[in-house]
């Protein structure tokens, strides 16, 4: 019974793992997307043609390829950059332009004030799984890497934990230069 009560507490922490960060992508993704469809429409109103027409199109891409960490941002903005080019490629660059001051924005302030430690991994562990879950499944791969990642390592610290405390080891937390 013990047993079966830790493995449904591994299985609730690791459901709100991946919920948390669901939840936080989709909300962020959501905020980029109209915040791109807005910046679109407020940058054709200064008369550079061409964005009204594809504001909705380009905003919709760059919030669904926003779901992807680190690198959806880019996906979303070469998709945009090609619709952009095909209405009107001189404007291109006000795109670029745009979409860089968003992403800016996303990544430096928005990004890590919704996630917040939603996964509790180090941007390094982020990297690694959003590559080898790209190149062992593609895209879904790197939208699931991240959340599978952070239960994985959920997982293993509760092993290394239960082995530690079997044999009476001890160990003082790891405080970080940062909080110092």
């Amino acid at each position: 019974e013990e047993r079966a009560d830790k493995i449904c507490a591994v299985i609730k922490r690791s459901i709100h793992i991946f919920s948390n960060f669901f939840d936080g992508k989709m909300i962020d993704s959501l905020i980029i997307g109209a915040l791109t469809f807005v910046s679109m429409m407020i940058i054709s109103l200064f008369g550079v043609p061409g964005f009204s027409n594809c504001a909705l199109l380009v905003g919709i891409v760059v919030g669904i390829t926003n779901m992807i960490p680190y690198f959806g941002p880019y996906i979303g903005g070469v998709l945009g950059g090609i619709i952009i080019v095909i209405v009107n490629p001189v404007q291109v660059i006000f795109f670029a332009v745009m979409i860089l001051v968003i992403q800016q924005f996303d990544g430096l302030f928005l990004g890590p004030k919704i996630l917040g430690d939603s996964t509790g991994l180090k941007p390094l562990w982020v990297i690694f799984a959003i590559v080898v879950g790209g190149a062992m499944f593609g895209v879904l791969g790197m939208f699931l890497g991240v959340p599978t990642m952070a239960v994985i390592c959920y997982i293993l610290n509760i092993v290394v934990e239960h082995f530690l405390k079997k044999r009476n080891i001890t160990v003082q937390p790891y405080d970080s230069p940062d909080k110092m």
